[in-house]
């Protein structure tokens, strides 16, 4: 089971990365989109231009709108691509981390209350000490069962989340890979002639990624 000093490091990291590609991801669809409504935008001005209404201008600016059409098609098709392989599910990925920081504050909520019901219990049996038992044994009991109620609450979320911080983090890598998979696959598919050169072609940019010293290591260190 790993260290909670390292774990939640690591996975704040790691929840810091998925939302930067995830916001990536989104300004290259949103540059595409804006790149298409400027070249709309100049193609009604062509259009409203007195020397393209008379050949020669007038049919090439038909060839150029017939271009804008297909261009403005193929833009939404690969928005809606992306969105389904990449952005939605880096989306939903991230969502994961922000439940991850819930029970993150709950542990430590459940690690003060636990604290403050041990202080309690070491200031009583100190007092103890110095009066004698008494009727303060009553108190006494309270304390040591508050404690270990305390105590395990705090145990019990502590132990799911180093159980399940580590299975995060070392799942990004393949969820991750999946996304980027699926996003080649859309952007390339074009470029390949069956599905055996489309898996190929995938794996090839894959591997070439993978090599890259900017890849982090899929393991978390201990």
């Amino acid at each position: 089971m790993q260290n909670h000093s390292h774990a939640v490091p690591h996975a704040h990291r790691a929840q810091a990365l998925c939302k930067r590609v995830y916001k990536d991801m989104r300004k290259c669809c949103d540059a595409e989109t804006a790149q298409v409504k400027a070249q709309q935008k100049m193609l009604v001005g062509l259009r409203s231009c007195p020397l393209t209404r008379s050949e020669p201008l007038k049919h090439t600016v038909e060839v150029f709108s017939a271009v804008m059409a297909e261009l403005q098609s193929s833009c939404k098709l690969f928005k809606s691509e992306i969105d389904a392989s990449f952005t939605d599910p880096m989306r939903r990925f991230y969502n994961v981390y922000r439940h991850l920081d819930f029970h993150c504050k709950q542990r430590e909520t459940k690690l003060q209350e636990y604290e403050k019901q041990q202080s309690r219990l070491d200031k009583l049996e100190r007092k103890m000490n110095q009066q004698g038992q008494g009727a303060s044994q009553t108190k006494l009991d309270l304390a040591q069962r508050a404690v270990t109620s305390a105590r395990l609450d705090y145990e019990r979320v502590h132990e799911r989340l180093m159980q399940e911080l580590p299975q995060l983090y070392q799942s990004r890598v393949g969820y991750f890979d999946a996304c980027l998979k699926g996003t080649i696959r859309h952007e390339f598919r074009e470029e390949v002639q069956s599905s055996e050169d489309c898996e190929a072609f995938t794996e090839k940019q894959l591997e070439d990624i993978r090599t890259l010293s900017i890849v982090g290591s899929s393991t978390l260190p201990a």
